[in-house]
């Protein structure tokens, strides 16, 4: 028999949702209030300390007098606390036992809502949030400010020196909304022979721009690359055949496949003729795959020949993974491990909107990037 319940019990049960309300507002009063007669008895103890003296006591080492209290409101895990802060005649009274000059936040409350920005929600979230847990109005510029911590770390990133471990580098982007018009940030990631890949670097422009970033990481110590993978891209390529001229560039096999997929158009052999030419980046040698493509065009070019030439004309560019040792043909071929990275980039950057900046911008990526653990360790310079 299904339960039901009756009017009665839900009265009982909204009832007990009272109290229980009841019950933890008081235990919150009561713990602020502790916490704030802590902290009182705490600062007293050092002002005794600094002045030599207690209350009304005359002690012939008297360093100070007091000279009244000011009250500071400090957000703290358990809500907002007002907190009675002596003052000494002469110098000022050391509180870093509790709270650092200016200090308004305790250290806790900004770890929470650093890691609150870090998994993808906006600033002017992030302030709702500190209201919603503490009780503490902040508006989404003191957010934005609390997360200038990223910038000192984003600085030792860009000036880190590099070495050369990374055989293989692959080059994407994505766009990011940013007021004034939005920015494309190409990400350059290197990849390791034990599997981990690492963002290098990246940069914002109005478009595919990396020539800089590229050069950058050149004197930063970026050598000994086998091969470059992006997806074709003009500025892209003509970057790194400016920065890289001798290092081999490989055009997504990825990307060549969904181009020769969109230029088939809708005929009914558009299924079977692109599988087949996704044979070509499967074979055991390149001379095989070169061979096989022969075949290919051969067998299609009379039912789609403005396709399959397309595709011919530029296909060698997308076949130089097979110069690499066959462990690295999967991951070098393509650019889907890029892709995937971005997938998620992209998913945890929507929510927070259009950036007030291009810092702004770069600090919330940055950010991203060090939550997943996807840049190589920093070892700060001077």
């Amino acid at each position: 028999m299904p339960h039901h319940t009756t009017p009665h019990t839900g009265t009982l049960a909204r009832g007990r949702g009272d109290l229980q309300e009841a019950f933890w507002t008081l235990v919150d009063r009561d713990v602020r209030t502790l916490l704030a007669d802590l902290i009182r008895q705490a600062l007293e103890l050092a002002c005794a300390t600094a002045a030599g003296a207690d209350w009304h006591e005359r002690a012939p080492g008297r360093r100070a007098w007091r000279n009244g209290h000011y009250t500071r409101q400090l957000l703290t895990s358990y809500g907002v606390v007002p907190v009675r802060v002596p003052r000494l005649r002469r110098g000022g009274l050391d509180c870093t036992l509790i709270f650092d000059r200016y200090q308004r936040r305790q250290r806790d409350v900004d770890r929470l809502l650093r890691h609150t920005y870090l998994v993808g929600v906006s600033t002017r979230a992030t302030a709702e949030l500190a209201e919603q847990f503490f009780g503490g109005l902040l508006s989404h510029q003191a957010i934005s400010r609390l997360l200038r911590w990223l910038d000192g770390e984003l600085w030792h990133y860009r000036h880190r020196p590099l070495r050369p471990q990374y055989p293989v580098v692959q080059l994407d982007g994505l766009h990011l909304g940013v007021a004034g018009g939005d920015q494309m940030a190409v990400l350059v990631v290197g990849l390791r022979e034990n599997g981990a890949k690492e963002v290098l670097g990246f940069s914002l422009a109005a478009g595919e721009q990396c020539r800089e970033l590229l050069w950058d990481l050149r004197q930063r110590g970026l050598a000994g690359v086998e091969l470059f993978t992006s997806d074709g891209s003009g500025a892209i390529e003509s970057a790194l055949a400016e920065v890289y001229p001798e290092v081999p560039r490989q055009v997504c096999a990825t990307h060549r496949l969904r181009g020769l997929w969109d230029r088939v158009g809708d005929r009914p052999h558009r299924l079977r003729l692109v599988r087949e030419a996704g044979r070509l980046f499967r074979c055991t040698s390149g001379g095989t795959a070169r061979a096989a493509a022969l075949a290919w065009e051969k067998k299609w070019w009379p039912a789609a020949p403005e396709a399959v030439s397309w595709f011919m004309a530029g296909l060698s560019e997308s076949l130089m993974f097979y110069e690499l040792p066959e462990c690295w043909w999967r991951k070098a071929r393509t650019t889907n491990l890029v892709e995937r990275l971005i997938r998620t980039l992209r998913l945890r950057l929507r929510p927070m909107g259009t950036f007030q900046n291009v810092p702004a911008a770069e600090r919330a990526l940055f950010g991203q990037l060090l939550r997943w653990h996807l840049i190589p360790e920093i070892t700060q310079t001077t």
